[in-house]
């Protein structure tokens, strides 16, 4: 079976956006995402926990100098909470972007969901388009989809980033990299 030469690449970017992904004999299975422990304890469990705790060492107590510092203390509290929150939603999103599998064999790509599986090649494969849209202040989110001869669009690949430059460059790179491929004619579409 041929291999494509840039998978060590690929599976670098994979990697760097936290994408999980396989690589058996030669072909790159990119699915449901593993859980990230250090994030969901580090990010989401611990802040909520400390809102949590805060909140209920004020309930419990009657300090002196809570009155000094009530509103940095909701303050806090508010942080904390939201932290967990937010971070929480960017793990779920990131799954729901990546939930279904892809694997890319030779020369197609092969996607996986709850209605079956369907395979692309350059025959049924119109072009690739990615998009990015900002979702916070700091944060970025790209998305890579294919899009069929039918016009539908199938979601490949989601991620976010702090640096809109770094996403629309890995998404021009993974573009590129799935035309090549599936040896698709065409042009990428912005």
């Amino acid at each position: 079976m041929k291999t494509n030469s840039n998978t060590a690449i690929l599976e670098s970017k994979l990697k760097r956006h936290k994408i999980y992904f396989s690589n058996e004999k030669g072909k790159i299975i990119i699915g449901k995402p593993k859980t990230d422990y250090t994030t969901l304890i580090g990010l989401i469990v611990l802040p909520i926990i400390a809102a949590i705790g805060i909140t209920a060492f004020l309930i419990f107590t009657n300090f002196e100098f809570i009155g000094k510092n009530h509103w940095k203390i909701i303050a806090g509290i508010i942080f904390f909470f939201g932290t967990g929150i937010f971070n929480l939603s960017r793990v779920k999103l990131k799954k729901r972007l990546n939930n279904n599998v892809k694997t890319l064999d030779y020369k197609v790509i092969k996607m996986k969901n709850e209605f079956g599986e369907k395979i692309y090649d350059s025959r049924n494969i119109m072009d690739f388009e990615y998009s990015v849209k900002q979702i916070d202040e700091e944060t970025y989110e790209g998305n890579l989809s294919l899009i069929d001869n039918d016009n539908t669009k199938h979601q490949i690949l989601g991620f976010d980033d702090e640096n809109e430059k770094y996403i629309i460059d890995d998404l021009k790179w993974f573009s590129e990299y799935l035309i090549k491929h599936t040896e698709l004619k065409t042009d990428i579409i912005n």
